[in-house]
């Protein structure tokens, strides 16, 4: 598996809309009960908050309120840009339990095959 690397959050966002254009991403959608609209304002807000190692800042219930949608909504969205290879979770070296979202550019990340995958921190 290739090593992703952190991306430009005005790359990433640009990203998630071509991603959200194509037919591949409504099932993604349709079975985590979220709409395009939603999850693209969830995505802005998103990477309005993440750091220079593509990690991200903000809490889901910080995202909820400077999105305007419920705690819910923003957990449906975070778990669609997961699904949709958009974003994976990374376990924090020598911190267990830890687990941050990082924003990831498909092409350096394998769409989720199913599988929660986690990679220590320092390997992404």
């Amino acid at each position: 598996m290739r090593e992703p690397s952190a991306v430009d959050p005005g790359a990433w966002i640009a990203a998630v809309g071509h991603v959200l254009a194509g037919s591949a991403a409504q099932p993604v959608l349709a079975a985590t009960g979220i709409d395009r609209v939603t999850l693209l304002a969830v995505a802005r807000a998103e990477a309005s908050g993440v750091g220079a190692d593509g990690v991200t800042r903000l809490s889901h219930a910080q995202l909820a309120e400077a999105v305007g949608v419920p705690r819910a909504a923003v957990l449906r969205a975070r778990l669609a840009l997961i699904e949709l290879g958009l974003e994976h979770l990374a376990a924090a070296p020598g911190a267990p339990g830890t687990v941050d979202r990082v924003l990831r550019h498909p092409s350096t990340w394998p769409a989720a095959s199913g599988e929660l995958d986690l990679v220590p921190r320092d390997k992404v």
